[in-house]
């Protein structure tokens, strides 16, 4: 069942297999996956950098190499397909949201400090409890904010905030009254703001809630326009799924692969245990799910390069089918290498926990089915 790629994505995904094996596995044996050194991460980003790879998600015009979403997608799975899990590091974070700044004063002082390195940002999307026990909508009120600045009072709380410990900014989703949602870069340290208890999820990343009150930002800090925050917020998620996505499917195969090894190799049984029918049948459970979930990747990939209107719906379906088919992959190849892939630190029980926290992650997978239903049922069947 062999997908084949355009000759461009398949030479990208070679060179960058080649990069890793040469460039990274060497400087990472032994190193845990989930607590990198800080010196380790500068030194594969520096090679990545030298090799041509890390200013891929920078836009051309501010002199990354400026990859869209057929070429992202594809290096993403090539990472994972890797098996490295420190392979995710060669490609650079990018602006994210921060490609909004749309004037010469946002430029410099938000959106170039973040592409050279210097500062981060955190996107504080999800609604959290308050410190009073209530969940209401993060609030920004137009206010005056002395000296004849203008600007807003932001309140509220949210919740798994990803990286808002160590970020210097928090990209705050935030609801104007009477004008709708807004996007607004507030300083992780202003008068106002808090942090909860820093939590580890089972995949090893790790989570704030932070809380508002009455947080003072200027109209200079705010993103795009009032009134589309919420959509434009919804455009970075959609990049995240799909990166996402690229990360199972490249994961999945490789673990596919990892799994034909075991299977081909002796047994105590006298043959491998590949000779047994029970045990095809399960495998070709993972190709087929994998090779599934692949063309639902690529699918939406080009739906996205091309801005197809159904690009998000695309998205969102194989967001929902990668991280399903990697869980079930991953599970299945548990039960055919046996109790040594339940150790703590066997890279199938790693995996294990990181697909399961994927199912959750930018949008869990019920959510992403009534996406996909409510698409339909506006459209009708034919838009399958």
């Amino acid at each position: 069942m062999h997908f084949e790629l355009e000759p461009d994505l398949a030479d990208l995904q070679s060179r960058l297999l080649s990069f890793v094996t040469n460039e990274i596995d060497p400087i990472t044996v032994g190193v845990d996956p989930e607590s990198p050194p800080a010196e380790l991460r500068r030194d594969i980003a520096g090679r990545s950098d030298r090799a041509g790879y890390y200013q891929l998600v920078v836009p051309e015009s501010d002199g990354g190499l400026g990859g869209g979403p057929r070429v992202i997608t594809a290096a993403r799975e090539a990472l994972a397909l890797s098996g490295n899990p420190l392979a995710s590091l060669v490609l650079g974070s990018g602006p994210g949201i921060m490609r909004l700044a749309d004037n010469e004063e946002q430029r410099a002082t938000l959106y170039e400090p973040v592409l050279r390195g210097e500062k981060t940002a955190a996107f504080a999307f999800t609604e959290a409890l308050r410190t009073d026990g209530s969940r209401e909508p993060t609030q920004a009120v137009r206010a005056g904010l002395g000296n004849g600045a203008d600007g807003f009072l932001v309140s509220g709380a949210k919740g798994f905030v990803t990286g808002g410990a160590s970020s210097d900014w928090l990209v705050v989703v935030a609801n104007v009254p009477d004008e709708g949602t807004a996007l607004l870069v507030v300083d992780r340290d202003a008068d106002g703001v808090s942090q909860g208890d820093l939590g580890a999820s089972m995949d090893g990343s790790t989570h704030s809630p932070f809380y508002f009150d009455s947080v003072a930002v200027p109209e200079s800090r705010l993103l795009g326009q009032v009134g589309d925050g919420l959509p434009r917020a919804m455009q970075n998620i959609d990049r995240m799924r799909l990166g996402v996505a690229a990360d199972c499917v490249g994961w999945a195969r490789w673990v596919t692969r990892a799994t034909l090894e075991r299977i081909e190799g002796p047994h105590r049984s006298g043959q491998p245990l590949a000779e047994q029918q029970q045990v095809q049948a399960i495998f070709a459970d993972m190709v087929a799910d994998t090779y599934a979930a692949r063309t639902s990747l690529y699918r939406a990939a080009e739906a996205r390069e091309s801005d197809q209107p159904t690009a998000g719906t695309q998205v969102a379906a194989a967001k929902w089918l990668a991280s399903e088919c990697l869980h079930r992959t991953v599970d299945r190849a548990i039960q055919l290498h046996g109790a040594q892939a339940l150790l703590r630190g066997h890279p199938l029980e790693r995996l294990y926990r990181t697909s399961r926290s994927l199912r959750i992650a930018e949008g869990p997978t019920e959510l992403l089915r009534l996406t996909v239903t409510r698409h339909i049922r506006q459209n009708g069947i034919e838009a399958l």
